[in-house]
């Protein structure tokens, strides 16, 4: 293991116009792009020693007459002396819409933050999981978050949307190959939560055009299933039945229920099977349902939830998620996770912060520091970047002003895969999931896209023991980050 080594290019970063290629040096800077900068470090993966260097840098975009309008940050982390042709390179984005690309970057990087003795409360350390031996890494802010910032004031609204992120994107991943001669390369898309739209339409819009981009596979974590407006493909709309296996896992996981002597994998099967089925079934019959009925079901309910009876039939047969997590450890007056179920907090101390900072699996109760200074200090610190403005990690302006309507009308995401891979023979797609997930209960993405019937032989997925942050679970990250090298050697075939 060495300690990474820094130094800044010597070379301005460029900004990229649509059809007229790249502003000057001096242009850039005078747009006031940072000057990018690069580190080199050792780590060892599977065995295998990696030198490799890391670059942190933005690329700039135009707005819709031409001027500045966005920069966006990356962090990419490269071999040294690997063939560009045969590498493969994997861009990588969280979700939000408007948060910065962190958790994958935590989960996968070569480099990761923990907590520990110092000054500061965090150290980087070396990631013995990092997906590096198996493909070049660019973790990518998209505009407004992160380091990407807008260059021009009222650029946002032409970068703040579905469609507006996706080409904004696409325009950077086409500059990012061109710019390092990577364009023959192997190319990965991984998206989580919200980035399961994003990843889903950039690899559409770079299918496009004179110059087509392929990707060779597309990994989806914990992902969102479609654009606002669209009604599930498989199933009953009504989110209860989604959310009863995570929740059943969550009551196993704080030893609530009736199911504590099993597995959690077959409590949530069992309670995936049962929502499917009988209890969809009783929920569409609404008032018609038979008293008898509905009290059987109320009592299936509360065995898998640690609910009482009583609270479940109060509900109309259902434990709506807000009130899940508020009261799942009401005895001990604590809430639990959303993002990851096994989270627990006091509530006296969540309800005091906003949204989502009052889920107790959120940095200000997982980690002894302060996620932002870690950050900025390893931009800082170990790559020597000097940015223009602080770190965002989440915008919520880019939340709430988001632009979700989409010109064709509501896209269903498993839909949009399938038609990809029917365009492209060689695209592979797999979907990781985690049962502890109350953001996105992983029955939804899994009976979305089983229902989509995506190409046989070149669709995976699977369920761990996780939260919406696979990849953030120090203990399933070793085994997914398996599955993902797993997923690279098919695709790469």
């Amino acid at each position: 293991m060495s300690r990474p080594t820094r130094r800044a290019f010597g070379a301005a970063a460029s900004i990229f116009w649509l059809g007229a290629g790249s502003l000057s040096p001096a242009a850039a800077q005078a747009a006031g792009v940072p000057v990018p900068a690069t580190m080199r470090g050792t780590v060892k993966i599977r065995g295998r020693s990696i030198a490799y260097r890391g670059v942190a840098s933005e690329i700039a975009l135009p707005n819709a007459v031409g001027a500045p309008g966005t920069t966006i940050f990356s962090a990419a982390y490269l071999e040294e002396g690997a063939d560009p042709a045969k590498r493969p390179v994997t861009f990588l984005f969280n979700g939000g819409p408007g948060g910065a690309t962190i958790a994958l970057r935590e989960g996968l990087g070569p480099r990761i933050t923990v907590n520990a003795d110092s000054a500061d409360g965090f150290a980087f350390v070396d990631n013995p999981h990092s997906l590096l031996d198996q493909s070049d890494l660019v973790f990518v802010d998209p505009p407004g978050v992160g380091y990407s910032r807008f260059l021009t004031p009222g650029s946002e609204r032409e970068f703040w949307g579905v469609e507006e992120d996706a080409r904004a994107v696409a325009a950077f991943i086409r500059t990012w190959l061109a710019e390092n001669g990577r364009t023959a390369s192997p190319k990965f898309l991984v998206g989580e939560s919200y980035a399961g739209v994003r990843v889903g339409f950039v690899t559409e819009l770079l299918a496009q055009g004179a110059q087509p981009i392929k990707m060779n596979g597309v990994v989806l974590v914990s992902p969102s299933t479609s654009t606002r407006g669209r009604a599930p493909l498989a199933g009953p709309a009504d989110p209860a039945v989604r959310a009863l296996p995570s929740q059943a896992a969550a009551a196993w996981f704080h030893k609530k229920g009736a199911y504590g002597d099993r597995t959690v994998e077959a409590v949530a099967g069992d309670a995936h099977r049962f929502a499917s089925g009988p209890y969809a079934e009783a929920l569409a019959k609404g008032a018609a349902l038979p008293p008898a009925e509905a009290s059987k079901i109320a009592a299936q309910v509360a065995a898998f939830t640690g609910f009482s009876v009583e609270a479940v039939q109060a509900g109309g047969l259902k434990v709506p998620g807000d009130r899940f997590v508020r009261e799942l450890l009401s005895d001990t007056g604590e809430r639990i996770g959303g993002s990851d179920a096994r989270a627990k907090a006091p509530r006296s101390i969540t309800d005091t912060r906003k949204a989502p900072y009052d889920d107790p699996s959120t940095s200000p109760y997982t980690l002894k520091y302060d996620l932002t200074k870690a950050v900025e200090g390893l931009f800082r610190n170990e790559f020597g970047y000097r940015p223009a403005s602080g770190y965002i990690r989440l915008s919520y302006p880019a939340n709430e002003q988001w632009n979700h309507k989409v010109a064709r009308g509501p896209v269903a995401m498993p839909l949009m895969f399938k038609d990809l891979m029917a365009g492209d023979p060689g695209l592979k797609v797999t979907l990781m999931l985690g049962y502890y997930d109350l953001t996105i209960p992983y029955a939804g993405p899994l009976e979305e896209y089983l229902a989509a019937d995506l190409p046989k032989g070149r669709f995976t997925h699977r369920v761990y023991r996780a939260g919406h942050a696979v990849f953030s679970d120090a203990a399933s990250r070793s085994q997914a980050t398996d599955d993902l090298r797993a997923f690279y050697r098919a695709a790469l075939g």
